[in-house]
């Protein structure tokens, strides 16, 4: 049996100050299912990311991400491109803060931040300052802060796209690892078409963009190939080229 949607979006159209950015874009995401958003710069992929987590009212059509599970959850959470840490909070402390205003102790706080530091690697490096970490780290505690609020939905904009490719390419088979570790269906905003691919169970293009036209959704690619041996499958490099082919189309 399914298990109900945990996102749903119908038809939705965005635009700003007379302007039209996208239009009928619909979406629906169940637990544990990964998508990632594609296009060329400027097609609008932060802004649908912003609505689809409700952080942005769109001009027409609908968006639902029912409530959260229990009081002590969150039914979304984000990833932006940089970890956003207060300086002045450890890391530790850091991550607690999504779990401020839930209905959980301190005790209860500590407990389910070192959780997700575990699942990136770093619960030994919970009572360190922020400076002291390097860029991956620090992503990675962003990456745990919108964990240990145990989110229905993860959105995650660009999250990889200020490190080196070292890091990155870290950073990306640790995701793959984390996604059998969480309940959380993943959002994923990405210029990298590459990523993309080794990512996703459905890569969705946008494009169509024209001056009397918003962007749409053009295509969606599902993935078929496995997720612990995609990069070097042969059938990985000619879907990455369908997916390019189809934005330098659109």
């Amino acid at each position: 049996m399914t298990s109900p949607p945990v996102l749903s979006a119908r038809n939705v159209s965005l635009g700003f100050a007379g302007t039209s950015i996208l239009a009928g874009v619909d979406l629906t995401l169940h637990p544990q299912e990964f998508v990632a958003i594609v296009g060329a710069s400027g097609v609008g992929k932060s802004t649908l990311l912003r609505a689809l987590a409700g952080l942005l009212a769109p001009r027409s059509g609908r968006v639902e991400i029912p409530a959260a599970n229990t009081p002590d959850t969150r039914a979304w959470s984000m990833v932006f491109q940089a970890p956003r840490l207060f300086p002045w909070r450890r890391v530790r402390s850091n991550v607690e803060l999504g779990l401020e205003g839930l209905t959980l102790t301190r005790a209860e706080r500590r407990r389910r931040a070192l959780e997700p530091l575990a699942l990136v690697g770093l619960d030994e490096l919970a009572e360190r300052w922020p400076r002291t970490l390097s860029g991956g780290q620090q992503q990675r505690v962003g990456i745990a802060r919108a964990l240990a609020v145990r989110p229905r939905v993860l959105f995650m904009d660009e999250p990889f796209s200020a490190l080196d490719a070292i890091t990155r390419r870290r950073l990306q088979q640790e995701l793959v690892d984390l996604r059998r570790r969480t309940e959380a269906a993943i959002v994923f905003v990405t210029h990298d078409i590459e990523e993309a691919v080794l990512l996703a169970d459905r890569v969705m293009v946008l494009g169509g963009q024209a001056p009397d036209r918003p962007a749409g959704v053009v295509q969606t690619f599902e993935v078929p190939l496995p997720l612990d041996e995609r990069r070097d499958h042969p059938g990985f490099a000619p879907l990455v080229q369908q997916v390019e082919a189809s934005i330098g189309n659109h």
